[in-house]
């Protein structure tokens, strides 16, 4: 059974931000345009960077 190989792309990817939910709870979006749906649920939440 022969396996395939890997490619040697590289992937480039976006910077992500994290924002704190609540006191323990932190969580990475890929982008800032999200951060309004967690601001509805957790309207305490804040980016942290």
């Amino acid at each position: 059974m022969a396996r395939n190989r890997k490619s040697n792309k590289v992937k480039e990817l976006k910077e992500s931000v994290k924002v704190r939910l609540d006191r323990k709870t932190v969580v990475t979006l890929r982008d800032e345009e999200m951060f309004s749906f967690w601001k509805e649920k957790y309207p305490e939440a804040t980016i942290i960077s």
